[in-house]
């Protein structure tokens, strides 16, 4: 539902803004918290052309074991073992630390009026700092803010996510 008035809209579009990037800083604490829980990365696979197991970054075993009394790896394909190990706990830290920086970037909210292509103002609207920059009524900036709905679509499934923010 649309809001119908100015006033209304401006409040829609900040709450759309921030509660993409709450949803994104849940989604983000959840993972961490997984991550700091688990073995310590980097992880590694045993052998890279027939995996049997995955070690943590002090040598314990992640992931082992065998399927059919023994006479098979524990994984699928070597590329299940491969995916997992690159998944690390080292990894899913730095990569959430740098969507959090991306969050912060793209969450602050300011006004601004933007310039029609012919020179007169646009209406004053709510817009993502990061992606104000250079925008012009051919190029209309949408809120939330197209990085923060790309870095919430992995979360789809979630029961919190919102199709509004799907891009």
């Amino acid at each position: 539902m649309e809001p119908q008035s100015e006033a209304a809209w401006r409040a829609w579009r900040t709450s759309a803004q921030s509660g993409v990037a709450a949803f994104l800083s849940a989604r983000l604490d959840e993972e961490e918290r997984i991550a700091r829980a688990a073995t310590d990365g980097p992880w590694r696979v045993d052998n890279e052309e027939f995996a049997e197991a995955i070690y943590g970054a002090d040598g314990s075993t992640v992931v082992g074991g065998g399927r059919w009394g023994g006479e098979a790896s524990v994984f699928e394909s070597t590329e299940d073992a491969l995916h997992i190990a690159l998944h690390n706990p080292t990894r899913v830290l730095a990569d959430a630390a740098a969507k959090r920086r991306i969050v912060v970037l793209h969450r602050a909210v300011r006004t601004t009026t933007l310039v029609h292509q012919d020179g007169s103002l646009a209406d004053p609207v709510e817009v993502c700092h990061a992606c104000d920059a250079n925008t012009t009524d051919a190029d209309w900036p949408e809120m939330p803010c197209p990085t923060l709905s790309a870095l919430a679509e992995p979360y789809a499934s979630h029961p919190d996510y919102q199709e509004g923010w799907r891009l």
